[in-house]
């Protein structure tokens, strides 16, 4: 009776000790987002660069995933990227905007068998794809006024010449 007790007590504790050292943390991922700040969209269509670190001493190659929070936003799926070893790489992401606001995307890392490398970053995008057109209009504007004044300066000039 004694032994069965022992092999119950051993198999028990080797649950335990199983159990222990699958719920340890897991090391911190060596490829990940690099947090930056908020992001200031002018136009309709951009493409938003996303900071991506590789800590390891190889190149890897990586997809760089982002997702919309809002339908105003439209945001392609992912980019394929190479990031070069112990350093760091920017993902450019196309981007195009609908309508003025804020808006988060969520952007995330995964190997090109889509396993998901590290945490959910947040970005956070601040678009304001009419103040584009606005800016093109006031220098547009500035540009024939100056031009008018000119123009006038030289009419004068030349009206004084000639009487004189």
């Amino acid at each position: 009776m004694t032994k069965f007790f022992t092999k119950v007590f051993l198999a028990v504790l080797v649950l335990v000790s199983v159990g222990t050292t699958a719920n340890a943390a897991l090391p911190p991922a060596q490829v990940f987002i690099v947090t930056g700040s908020d992001i200031n969209m002018v136009s309709r269509e951009s493409k938003v660069p996303v900071g991506v670190q590789n800590n390891y001493d190889r190149a890897v190659r990586i997809r760089v995933h982002a997702r919309s929070t809002n339908a105003q936003l439209n945001v392609q799926d992912y980019v394929s990227l190479t990031v070069p070893a112990n350093s760091r790489k920017d993902a450019l992401i196309p981007i195009s905007v609908i309508s003025n606001g804020e808006f988060k995307v969520k952007v995330w890392v995964t190997t090109f068998t889509d396993i998901r490398i590290g945490r959910t970053t947040d970005l956070k995008l601040t678009a304001n794809p009419d103040i584009e057109l606005y800016i093109l209009f006031g220098f547009g504007s500035l540009i024939v006024v100056l031009v008018g004044l000119g123009a006038s300066r030289m009419i004068r000039r030349s009206k004084s010449g000639a009487s004189a």
